[in-house]
């Protein structure tokens, strides 16, 4: 299949509710990039219209992929991005629990990725470890942008409410607060990275398992509990989650702290700053 006459579709990538995305090829100038393509639906949403603006509106943002093509045809709507190497989850599932000084400097980038993006005034909404992808220079990129939403409209806040029982994005990653069915903001995007570095600390999470939701909040509480050492190193988790779980709904983080904590345990163990994986 071809689109847009240039574009040839050779392998699925991945797959979900929200479409397809295809590995590709320009034709025209032999360079391989990532299709995102969704069904369209008359009762649907066209999401990839709206993910292609916010991809323009970051285009000139390092860590964030370039938006190459929007089209449309009768049946499918689709975005070209530049092809990335290797999703968080695919990395520890090749690896299993990764190194400290990886985990280390993976997550100083995760960090400042959601500072860029919240300076947009755009909250992600889904993060997990699935949309954090590195490419062949370990440059990390944050992707997929179906659930995000502003979360300032010039220069005002959104208000703090209730959904319910809703849970927006993906639950083992979720925040306590979204858990409990509060509207999403800066400090949830936050609390679910955190449990994305623990997840490349430890390679799963203990809630992985489980499909009950009071046993999975219960299970995120006890993260921040002083006796909770039996997963090491917890301290500086701890003292992250702790820092992000006591912002309010419209406070601003402070995301140069939350990067400070990382950067301290980096240098205590006296790791040098170098290559973390050669991609072939």
């Amino acid at each position: 299949m071809i689109l847009a006459n240039k574009y040839e579709l050779l392998t699925k990538i991945s797959e979900g509710s929200f479409g397809s995305v295809f590995k590709a090829k320009n034709i025209r100038t032999n360079e391989f990039v990532a299709i995102k393509i969704e069904r369209k639906n008359d009762n649907s949403i066209n999401t990839l219209k709206i993910e292609a603006k916010i991809y323009q509106y970051l285009a000139k943002e390092s860590g964030f992929p370039r938006l190459k093509w929007y089209g449309t045809d009768n049946q499918i709507n689709y975005l070209v991005i530049n092809l990335l190497v290797c999703s968080l989850t695919k990395l520890t599932k090749i690896y299993g629990s990764l190194q400290l000084k990886t985990v280390l400097t993976l997550g100083i980038q995760l960090i400042k990725r959601l500072e860029t993006l919240h300076s947009k005034s755009l909250l992600h909404r889904d993060i997990k470890p699935d949309n954090f992808l590195l490419d062949t220079n370990n440059i990390l990129y944050l992707i997929d942008f179906g659930l995000c939403k502003r979360y300032e409209y010039d220069g005002i806040h959104i208000e703090e409410r209730q959904l319910g029982s809703t849970v927006i994005g993906t639950i083992n990653f979720v925040s306590l607060n979204v858990h409990n069915g509060i509207e999403p903001s800066r400090r949830d995007d936050l609390e679910s990275s955190i449990y994305i570095i623990l997840f490349m600390l430890l390679g799963k999470l203990e809630w992985f398992n489980t499909k009950d939701s009071n046993s999975m909040i219960r299970m995120k509480e006890q993260l921040t509990n002083p006796l909770k050492d039996h997963i090491q190193p917890i301290s500086f988790i701890q003292e992250m989650l702790v820092y992000i779980r006591n912002l309010t709904f419209k406070e601003i983080p402070n995301y140069g702290y939350l990067i400070n904590i990382l950067e301290k345990v980096f240098k205590e163990n006296g790791f040098v700053s170098d290559g973390l994986f050669e991609w072939t």
